[in-house]
């Protein structure tokens, strides 16, 4: 009887370990299926990044020393991939220029505000991130003033790679 334990025992892992792997490689098609991974993300990024999309910045607003050049990135790191096209910028004036500004450029270009905090922000009141929404190729963006002080911010232009809004 010991015999026949051991060849079930044997049966039984051999079984659970093609059931991982099945599971294991079934699980990666399936997400590569579900959504395009970094990898796969230079079209989306295209559209992201272009310049069509990405607003300027207000007058008087100069790229931060040590960021010159845009940054543009794909994350992974929380799970669903997304991108992120990114400007640092000094500004002399307040943040309610800036705030003005780039509600005035984001509407005209067909962004709306992205929750009441943004759509009422005003300098003194003025959340650390302003947000705006717009569709891109079919699929949801996001247009983010983020203050880092009151005289640098980042804005930044980011989308999902599963079709699902980004959040403000």
């Amino acid at each position: 009887m010991p015999f026949v334990s051991l060849i079930v025992s044997v049966v039984a892992v051999l079984c659970a370990g093609e059931l991982g792997a099945a599971y294991f490689l079934g699980g990666g098609l399936f997400l590569d299926g579900a959504g395009a991974g970094c990898e796969e993300s230079g079209k989306r990024m295209a559209q992201v990044s272009s310049a069509s999309v990405v607003p300027p910045p207000p007058v008087g607003a100069t790229l931060l020393e040590g960021h010159e050049e845009a940054g543009s990135e794909c994350m992974e790191d929380s799970g669903a991939p997304w991108l992120a096209v990114d400007r640092y910028y000094r500004f002399t004036g307040d943040r309610e220029a800036v705030v003005i500004h780039y509600r005035q450029v984001a509407e005209k270009s067909g962004w709306t505000p992205s929750g009441p905090e943004s759509a009422d922000a005003s300098a003194p009141e003025a959340p650390s991130d302003v947000c705006f929404d717009k569709d891109l190729a079919d699929a949801p963006a996001l247009l983010r003033l983020h203050f880092e002080s009151t005289r640098t911010f980042l804005m930044s232009v980011e989308s999902s790679l599963d079709g699902e809004p980004m959040e403000c």
